[in-house]
């Protein structure tokens, strides 16, 4: 169990630390869209790589393949021009735990659109996760409006995601080689799309080399694969519950990194949100615990 916790700490970790190094290359003058050329090629190169080194095999049906290319569009693709575009106009932190709102969106689509249902946790933290937004967006409305919408949308956008990922034939692909037919998309659209643009680019200095192709893209391989580990020896519950590190770790990195003040109303906000996900954790571990028996 210890290097389950180990490995999905140091997911929440990496994951946390990304976000701030996207922002600050594309600070330092890096386009957004040779920041996703960048970090696709890298996600589609390592998964590449792992899955060749330990024989994996590509065969996919059809049915996998259209899952996951439409997954890859939402979750690598759509998420991060959403949530990378929202860090231009407000604090990383601020963005990460508006983006954190997914698991309450989940909640929502999933008792409304597919009449799931919903139970007083998950009640409950649809309530509370509003009213974290709330205080994050100020009074006054504090944040720009088209930040707080990029932000929401990114959310949007990833818990289709999840979704979608929930089941499918896509699932019994190797996760290596699920990433690379993930990372797809975003090869077909940035590859062509950076240069006719005129927007590729390269980082001006080695330090932004780093932070691109190191700590963004290397580091979003790393934290998927450290999770789904973390999940094989876990669970999926308590991995979820330790996973709620990573805004706390963007939310204090970004601070500290870029000097983004804190309010009262991003300390309240932030507890509000977590608050969230911590009851959607809880009440995913109850029902698990309840439908345990009839899986036997």
């Amino acid at each position: 169990m210890g290097i389950g916790i180990l490995s999905v700490v140091a997911s929440a970790t990496i994951l946390g630390i990304a976000p701030s190094m996207q922002k600050q290359v594309m600070v330092d003058g890096l386009p957004i869209l040779s920041l996703m050329f960048f970090t696709s090629l890298v996600i589609s190169a390592v998964s590449l790589l792992i899955a060749l080194l330990t024989r994996q095999s590509f065969r996919i049906t059809k049915a996998q393949l259209v899952q996951a290319l439409a997954l890859g569009c939402s979750g690598l693709v759509v998420t991060a021009m959403l949530i990378n575009t929202a860090y231009l106009y407000m604090p990383v932190g601020m963005v990460t735990m508006l983006h954190f709102l997914y698991p309450s969106i989940v909640c929502i689509v999933m008792g409304t659109v597919f009449r799931a249902g919903f139970s007083k946790l998950q009640a409950a933290a649809i309530v509370v996760s509003i009213a974290g937004m709330v205080c994050l967006a100020g009074k006054g409305g504090d944040l720009p409006v088209k930040g707080i919408a990029l932000a929401l949308a990114s959310a949007l956008a990833y818990g289709a995601y999840l979704i979608g990922n929930e089941k499918g034939p896509v699932n019994d692909l190797p996760l290596a080689v699920k990433m690379f037919y993930f990372s797809l998309p975003g090869l077909f659209i940035f590859i062509p799309l950076t240069p006719l643009t005129h927007n590729l680019a390269v980082p001006s200095s080695p330090v932004s080399w780093f932070q691109l192709l190191v700590c963004s893209g290397l580091a979003t391989v790393a934290g998927y694969f450290l999770m789904a580990f973390g999940i094989k020896k876990l669970g999926a519950s308590t991995a979820s519950f330790l996973s709620m590190l990573e805004p706390v770790v963007s939310v204090v990195f970004s601070v500290l990194w870029f000097r983004d003040p804190v309010t009262p109303g991003v300390v309240v906000g932030s507890l509000l949100i977590l608050t969230s996900v911590l009851l959607i954790t809880i009440n995913d571990a109850r029902k698990a615990k309840q439908d345990a028996p009839a899986q036997v």
